[in-house]
């Protein structure tokens, strides 16, 4: 049987760090060894980390860079990082409880649990949280295809209370918890949706893990083929989709993202920048290169027009929609929100039985 371990506990050189450091530092800031990564004397910022060689940024946690990404938007300037940090450690520390004290459940009767103690404790872990913590997929978010509410994108949606899930941040969540337990859990993506995945190094145990409905469903890779939207095999071929992301492109998923936020209430050149570090970070993906010109023929649009926005507070009301693009180059295809129902009806998920 695998043996999993949890990750190590920060040692004793960052107690001379300020507090905001150890917060972020204890839960977050922990490479692959569960080795503190010391910071002469603050936590980086995102330009920070965007400055970094992309082989660096497995030095950081998903979930840290994930708010990261979130921070600085128009609705974020009161996002505490440090408190979501701690409520994901909490999280964390509950579903690790819950599962070692349910485990026996497993051990006396495993085909309930396809034999697979890696099944049940992601089971374990997706009960735990849309029962005891409250997360659920929120179906409001799905009535307007804008991200007008970046939690409706970012974890803080869900850590900070609003209960704002989707496909952007639940995956996100199952997998940053899910890491912190040590599982080696992996984002992918499908057309138009983000989900996760179990996968160990050799490759002997290998499932897909959905959570945004109601407990854990495990589909084959087949189901996303057509669902939400048709990949061709072309796509899979080329790596678009199926495959699980690195660190490097996680990020570039959140910038992303970020992108979708800012441009949808009308922040116009930060999203620009922030759709080429999308680009920039993962080069060989085509939607953040669609994402990127179909921002900027806007702004050409615009400009043309004598339309640009002289201020923040301008953008914020400057409301065009439907503005012709004097290039065809947008894919329409800005994932993870679709315009219909995210949640496939037809399949409801499983939940673990606990004491």
């Amino acid at each position: 049987m695998a043996s999993f371990s949890t990750t190590t506990e920060p040692s004793s050189r960052a107690a001379a760090q300020a507090d905001v450091t150890n917060v972020i530092a204890e839960s977050s800031l922990l490479d692959g060894t569960g080795q503190i990564i010391d910071f002469p004397a603050s936590p980086p910022s995102l330009g920070d980390v965007l400055s970094l060689p992309p082989q660096e940024l497995s030095r950081f946690s998903l979930d840290f860079l994930n708010l990261l990404c979130a921070s600085g938007l128009p609705d974020t300037a009161d996002l505490n990082i440090d408190a979501c940090l701690k409520t994901l450690a909490g999280w964390t520390e509950h579903v690790r409880q819950e599962t070692e004290r349910n485990l026996g459940r497993f051990h006396r009767d495993p085909e309930p649990y396809r034999h697979s103690e890696a099944y049940y404790r992601v089971l374990m872990m997706v009960t735990v949280l849309q029962q005891d913590c409250g997360v659920r997929y929120d179906p409001d978010c799905i009535k307007s295809p804008l991200f007008l509410n970046s939690g409706e994108g970012f974890l803080h949606g869900l850590l900070a209370g609003q209960a704002n899930g989707t496909c952007a941040n639940l995956p996100v969540l199952y997998a940053a918890i899910g890491r912190r337990l040590g599982y080696p859990i992996y984002l992918c993506l499908a057309r138009r949706h983000v989900f996760c995945r179990w996968t160990t190094k050799d490759m002997r145990e290998r499932f897909n893990i959905e959570g945004s409905g109601v407990g854990l469903s495990t589909p084959e890779d087949d189901y996303y083929l057509t669902w939400p939207q048709a990949i061709s095999p072309r796509e899979v071929q080329l790596g678009h989709f199926l495959r699980n992301l690195d660190p490097q492109e996680e990020l570039a998923m959140f910038m992303a993202t970020r992108g979708h936020c800012l441009l949808d209430r009308g922040h116009l050149s930060e999203a620009i920048v922030a759709y080429a570090h999308a680009h920039r970070l993962a080069p060989a993906d085509p939607h953040y290169f669609s994402f990127l010109l179909g921002a900027i023929n806007q702004e050409m649009q615009e400009r043309h027009e004598g339309k640009i926005p002289s201020s923040y507070r301008e953008a914020e009301v400057f409301r065009r929609p439907g503005t012709p693009k004097l290039v065809q180059y947008v894919l329409n295809d800005r994932f993870p929100r679709i315009d219909k129902q995210q949640i496939d009806p037809t399949i409801r998920g499983q939940t673990a039985s606990k004491d």
